[in-house]
């Protein structure tokens, strides 16, 4: 089902309650990544934060796709991590927090497109269909070196979408960088029929699990 259950609703709200907002926030954050929409998710948040691009990183791809992202938002987090510590960057009571999302339908991994008719397959493929889109997290406290990792999923069904409202949406937002082709927070929110999960972990950040794991670290 497309709709949370009111248990799960209770459970996820009475999570929410737990967390202690001022103590997680009090911490500085480092962001290791360059995407916009996480960027925007933390200025909403009015987090205090700073942003280092991971560069040269190489990700893997594995069949559970669970462990691809929490892989892959580990080696980003841990990039930047090593390019603190080389640069003696004074990020004492820091916590770096590295993102990695995916959009998995069907077995596969629908990544970001490599040019206009890649994107519009994807989006031809997810045209009327049930897809999920999962997003790992990794957190480094940087005076302790430890980690803590997690991942959120968010179901996501598309709107039936004719080859003309495809075209059309290609042509007014920049996909070459959003996994499935799409981005939630944009236009392709008109893409979107109804989601059951985190909204904010379709454009890349999980709110909810972001908070779970400041808790844990």
């Amino acid at each position: 089902m497309l709709i949370l259950e009111e248990e799960e609703k209770t459970k996820r709200l009475n999570g929410c309650r737990d967390i202690n907002f001022e103590d997680n926030i009090s911490r500085r954050i480092i962001l290791a990544s360059g995407s916009p929409r996480r960027k925007k998710i933390l200025e909403k948040l009015r987090i205090d934060f700073d942003v280092i691009k991971p560069s040269g990183v190489v990700e893997k791809l594995y069949k559970n796709p669970r462990k691809t992202v929490i892989y892959n938002s580990g080696i980003k987090a841990q990039f930047v991590y090593n390019h603190a510590i080389m640069n003696s960057s004074n990020y004492r009571n820091c916590v770096i927090a590295g993102f990695d999302t995916i959009v998995y339908f069907n077995g596969r991994n629908l990544g970001k497109p490599g040019g206009i008719e890649q994107a519009f397959n994807f989006l031809q493929t997810l045209s009327g269909k049930i897809h999920r889109v999962i997003t790992g997290v990794s957190m480094i406290d940087f005076e302790t070196g430890s980690i803590v990792s997690g991942c959120e999923t968010t179901i996501v069904k598309f709107r039936n979408l004719s080859s003309r409202q495809i075209a059309d949406y290609l042509s007014v937002e920049d996909v070459f960088d959003k996994a499935g082709a799409y981005d939630i927070s944009g236009y392709g929110a008109m893409l979107v029929e109804k989601i059951n999960g985190c909204f904010y972990n379709v454009a890349g950040l999980p709110v909810y699990r972001f908070f779970e794991l400041l808790k844990e670290i």
